[in-house]
């Protein structure tokens, strides 16, 4: 059928052909009974960055230190990779485990296990002085999403909150950061 006005051809009624590619792909889809639901990722219970990096990365209570108020501690560091064109934030050993290197773990990559971070206040007390760890400097006791690990900080993401960069600094009080898979699904990178 042709419109009038416009000269533009319309179809009133499906083609034969339609109705055979549609059958077909109706054949070829996966029966009922043997498609199954995808399963979801277990919420984890939250544990501190110390016991994370013990646990998934393999440390041992040596690589950290404890001469402070609120230990274990680590070191935040560099990564250069092999290509010599990568430079990356890491978790580094708090004492020369290796004869004249640390142990470190990327930071991208061990928080990408997780989904959540909750930031105690003491971290920001030890990093940046007394004071500090109010809620007009960061949001405490709050979890966060994690979006993006750079050099300048993590950028997080809260319901309440808005977009949150966390500094590096805090992340070396190890006892004082939380962690938690909170979804069945990883987080969203920016």
């Amino acid at each position: 059928m042709i419109s009038q006005g416009t000269g533009q051809t319309m179809r009133t009624e499906p083609e034969a052909q339609d109705y055979a590619a549609a059958s077909a792909a109706l054949d070829d889809a996966p029966e009922a009974e043997t498609w199954t639901e995808p399963t979801p990722r277990i919420v984890s219970e939250p544990v501190t960055l110390a016991e994370s990096l013990m646990t998934r990365a393999g440390w041992s209570p040596s690589n950290f230190g404890d001469d402070g108020p609120n230990p274990p501690y680590l070191r935040i560091g560099g990564k250069l990779w092999v290509t010599l064109t990568e430079f990356e934030p890491c978790f580094s050993s708090f004492h020369r485990d290796r004869v004249l290197f640390r142990s470190k773990v990327s930071m991208a990559d061990h928080l990408a296990r997780y989904d959540q971070i909750m930031i105690d206040p003491l971290a920001f007390e030890e990093c940046f002085g007394p004071e500090e760890g109010t809620e007009a400097t960061f949001p405490f006791g709050t979890w966060l999403t994690i979006r993006e690990v750079r050099f300048t900080g993590i950028a997080l993401w809260g319901k309440s909150h808005g977009r949150v960069v966390l500094p590096l600094e805090p992340l070396a009080v190890a006892s004082a950061v939380w962690l938690r898979n909170a979804t069945g699904c990883n987080p969203v990178l920016l």
